[in-house]
């Protein structure tokens, strides 16, 4: 006879019971969305060099002037607003998907950049931005005990 550890586990609260419920009932995709998860945004490369971390975003329909970047030691976070030029009301209209409005992308850096050397290029829907690699710090500063 072989043993197997016993693992003791919760009972469902009402909470998990109606969150259950509510998941036969309404589909995933319809639910309340978070804003960093699901939120429009663009799709983000982020990769570095040797002396750079380079950020290129997908923006197809933005405008150079519907563009604002602001770069920290470490993240770039764009934000940015999409317009949506006609209405369109008749009939053999069947399907709506462009997504038109602002959006908000913060993207985490891998090391530390210097926010004050960030450089930016936008063309052809892509916007491109390079950050410059902060130097590293000093291993260490001894200190004198008095």
């Amino acid at each position: 006879m072989s043993l197997i550890r016993w693992q003791q586990r919760q009972l469902p609260t009402v909470f998990d019971e109606m969150e259950r419920m509510f998941e036969r009932l309404v589909p995933r995709h319809w639910w309340p969305v978070e804003e960093e998860k699901y939120a429009f945004g663009p799709a983000v490369d982020v990769y570095e060099t040797d002396d750079e971390v380079v950020v290129k975003a997908e923006l197809p329909g933005v405008d150079r002037e519907g563009i604002s970047i602001t770069a920290q030691e470490d993240s770039i976070v764009i934000h940015g607003e999409s317009k949506q030029e006609e209405e369109v009301d008749e009939e053999g209209y069947y399907r709506r998907e462009l997504r038109f409005g602002s959006f908000r992308r913060s993207v985490p850096l891998p090391t530390t950049v210097n926010p004050d050397e960030v450089s930016a290029k936008f063309a052809d829907g892509v916007l491109t931005v390079r950050a410059p690699k902060a130097p590293a710090p000093e291993a260490g500063k001894k200190v004198e005990i008095e």
